[in-house]
């Protein structure tokens, strides 16, 4: 059985496209957000409950 190059395309007008980048933005800043809501919660349980964290931890949110 021979494979046959496929070309999988579908048709989008532009105003259409322009749309969906947008969505695609707004939905991915809302995921942003709710990720940096998330490490808030986090941090705030790791002081209530008076734990440290660990140095690479902190050095991998630091980015060193």
């Amino acid at each position: 059985m021979s494979k046959s190059a496929t070309q999988n395309y579908v048709r989008v007008a532009k105003d259409e496209y322009r749309e969906l980048k947008k969505l695609k933005k707004s939905f991915g800043a809302f995921l942003e957000y709710f990720e940096y809501l998330r490490d808030i919660k986090g941090a705030r349980d790791d002081t209530k409950a008076k734990r440290t964290i660990s140095q690479e931890k902190l050095f991998k949110e630091l980015g060193v």
